[in-house]
């Protein structure tokens, strides 16, 4: 995670500097699955506290207060994230790294993207709807999830 997301992640609004936003608008999605692939271990598995203190959470101020295992429970929940019973670590599963890798736009998009009208913008966000909907729940999840934070929808 970048200096400036973790200084966006550490502001949770309420003025307490200790805690961390773990909204979708403090951290986004696959800056989370980043964290935990950047910690995984040989066969791909991290510790909820390993995520916490990546993240710049001050454990001994915090304690147990903490979102962090939350919203890597929703992330499991989401199917992106599993669960061993045994240790409680976390790892990504295969749609997980399929959200996960590869983000990159070519500059040929970005470029065909800037030159798209408003009318041209809608048939897109369209095309891309009518395809995640026909995907599986995870794509659809995220989809959703991306499209609330880059449009600030339900922001504080």
């Amino acid at each position: 995670m970048s200096p400036a997301a973790r200084k966006r992640a550490r502001n949770n609004g309420k003025g307490d500097p200790r805690a961390i936003d773990l909204s979708i608008w403090g951290i986004g999605d696959t800056e989370l699955l980043g964290i935990v692939d950047d910690l995984a271990d040989e066969n791909g598995w991290t510790a909820t506290i390993d995520v916490r203190l990546q993240m710049g959470e001050n454990v001994e101020q915090v304690g147990h207060r903490s979102g962090v295992g939350s919203r890597l429970s929703w992330m499991r929940r989401y199917g992106w994230l599993e669960r061993s019973p045994a240790s409680g670590a976390w790892r990504i599963t295969a749609m997980g790294h399929a959200i996960l890798d590869d983000p990159e736009l070519t500059a040929a998009v970005e470029k065909a993207l800037d030159r798209l009208n408003p009318a041209q913008r809608l048939a897109v966000a369209r095309e891309i709807g009518a395809s995640g909907a026909a995907g599986p729940a995870e794509v659809r999840t995220a989809l959703r999830r991306q499209w609330q934070r880059a449009m600030g929808l339900g922001r504080r």
